[in-house]
């Protein structure tokens, strides 16, 4: 009898200890993702304040902005050029306005060049 018992015991106690489970995890992670990370924060980084406006005359793929980006900045005819990435668009966006009416007669010349240009209020 007490064979069986402890027989029993035994076996339960080692069926315990061979399935049981232990959790560890490792993550590899590559350092050059950090780098990435704080690129894409600076690259999506604006500068509006409340009340400002802006004029955006791009949004789409990555290698018309950056045709368009090159084309630009190769111009130097707008003073001031931002650019965001929202996935999957990249945008690019002109001039800081206080107002709604400057923005809106500096629109009227943009829209010479860029058609479907409209006017912004970054939050």
């Amino acid at each position: 009898m007490y064979k069986s018992v402890f027989s029993l015991l035994f076996l339960t106690l080692t069926c315990f200890k061979s399935f049981s489970q232990k959790d560890s995890i490792i993550i590899n992670q590559d350092p050059k993702l950090l780098k990435v990370l704080e690129l894409k924060k600076i690259v999506n980084q604006e500068v509006f304040t409340s009340g400002q406006y802006t004029i955006q005359i791009f949004s789409g793929n990555f290698t018309d902005y950056k045709i368009l980006m090159d084309k630009l900045t190769d111009e130097e005819k707008y003073n001031e050029i931002f650019y965001s990435f929202e996935t999957p668009y990249y945008k690019i966006r002109v001039g800081k306005y206080v107002s709604r009416i400057l923005a809106s007669k500096e629109l009227k010349k943009i829209k010479k060049d860029f058609s479907s240009a409209f006017i912004l209020q970054p939050k």
